[in-house]
Formats: C-alpha cells, structure tokens, sequence
C-alpha cells in the first residue's frame, strides 16, 4: 500500500509540482512577500497538469496500474488551475501562458519543418531551466506587482543555474536513450565534463547568493543546499537507481527551503 502511494506520488507529478513549488517559496521569502494561496494552487496545478502530460504524450508506449488515477488527478489539476487562475492578475496569466506554449510544444513529435523544443540540439537544459525559473520568480513578483529590477533578474538567474544542475542527474541517466541529435550535457562533454559543468553552476548559485545578501552569514543556508547537490550530482551515474533523480535530486528544492527556513527560525 505504502509502495502504491509512493509510486503513484512520484509518478503522478506531486513531487515535482512540490519542488517548483518551493522555489517559488523561496522567491516569497527572499522579496517578502505576502503568501499568495491562488498563486501557489495555480503553479501547483499547472505543473501537475503539464508534467502529466508531457509524460504520457512523449511516453505513449508506457503502460501502468496508475493510467486510469494518473488521468484523473490530471483533470482536477486542471479544474484548480482554472479555478484559481480567475484570481491572477492579467500579467501573470500572460507570461504563464507562454511558459505553458513552450512547456506542451517541447514534447511536439520531430518532423521536418519543426520537432519539439527538446530536439533542438543544446537547448533542452538551457529551455527547462528557464521555465523553472519563470515560474519561480517572475510569476510570484508579476503577481505582486513588484517592479523588476537588477535584484530580481539576479533571483532569476540564480534559479536558472540551480535547475540546470540538477537536470544533469536526469540527462545522464537518460544518455542511452536520448536522441544524439539532442546534443544534451553529457553528450557533448561526457558525462565528467557535465558534472564539472554543475559544479561551476552551483558555484554560482553560492556567489549570487552573497551578492543577493551581501553577508556570508545569510548565504550559509544555500551553502548546505549546493553541497547537498552537488553530492547528489557526482553521484549520479548512467545505471542509478529508479528513483535517485526523480525523487532524490527532485527532493533538493525542498531541501534548500527548509534550510532557509529553519536558519530564519534560528
């Protein structure tokens, strides 16, 4: 039972919903911003939705017990993203409007005048990265109304490089079964050179981080964060284990959340 409830959690989306999720969080606590409940059920839900689809779309030959409940909770994702979008400000909808067109064309079947986003050699981390960091962080400031400026793209931009690290674990795992004309991370550099590529990117992360708070005391939390990834990174390999990226690596925002969370109760 307690397996079932496991599987279908990652499998279903929930995990990876929750980790954006805790991105956008992190954008709540860095600005501090007012919860916004519409806002956080509306990324939730279009993530779910999204995912779900990208998944059984691109996956068509995959077959599961967990279809039929996967379908389901799609749906309802989908009804609350509806729901909760009518309480979003014009901006907000707009800008994930087209984060939404580039999250369903990335999976769009590979022909001769245009394949999806993820056949497009180089781009496939750099484009989820982006995505990642849009919902993050420009959707929350739109919502607010919060002017950009050169803090906020910096937020962004440190968002960016986290996910793109921890989208390597999944390339490496997928390296035999992604197409060579994709041109992903490790394809190109070898799967060393990708971690070494990581590496310099949570190294970013860390000096974002001390210009964002100009103090080596606020930045420790996120120092604990990119070491716990980049643990995870040179650990991954080609043969990992069902869940290490998606439920493990997929764990590291949670992670990172609640370490800033905890050092601002302590």
């Amino acid at each position: 039972m307690i397996t079932n409830l496991f599987r279908f959690y990652v499998l279903s989306s929930t995990h990876v919903a929750l980790a954006i999720l805790s991105l956008s969080c992190l954008t709540h606590l860095h600005f501090d911003l007012s919860l916004q409940t519409d806002l956080f059920v509306f990324i939730f839900c279009a993530t779910v939705g999204t995912y779900n689809f990208i998944r059984h779309y691109a996956s068509l030959d995959i077959k599961s017990r967990f279809n039929r409940p996967i379908f389901v909770f799609s749906f309802m994702s989908v009804l609350g993203m509806g729901l909760s979008a009518t309480k979003l400000t014009s901006q907000t909808l707009l800008v994930a409007l087209l984060l939404g067109m580039m999250s369903l064309t990335y999976v769009l079947p590979s022909n001769r005048f245009f394949g999806g986003l993820r056949y497009l050699p180089f781009l496939k981390a750099f484009i989820v990265a982006a995505c990642w960091a849009s919902v993050a962080v420009i959707l929350p400031l739109l919502n607010h109304q919060i002017e950009f400026d050169r803090l906020a793209w910096l937020i962004w931009l440190q968002m960016v490089l986290w996910t793109f690290t921890t989208i390597i674990p999944f390339e490496i795992r997928d390296i035999s079964s992604d197409s060579e004309s994709m041109k992903t991370i490790p394809q190109v550099f070898s799967i060393r050179g990708a971690k070494i590529i990581g590496t310099l990117m949570l190294f970013g992360v860390v000096v974002l981080s001390y210009f964002n708070f100009l103090e080596f005391y606020s930045v420790i939390p996120t120092l604990i964060a990119c070491v716990l990834a980049l643990v995870c990174l040179w650990k991954s390999t080609v043969h990992q284990s069902t869940y290490y990226a998606s439920f493990w690596v997929e764990a590291l925002p949670m992670v990172w959340l609640l370490m800033v969370v905890f050092w601002k109760w302590i």
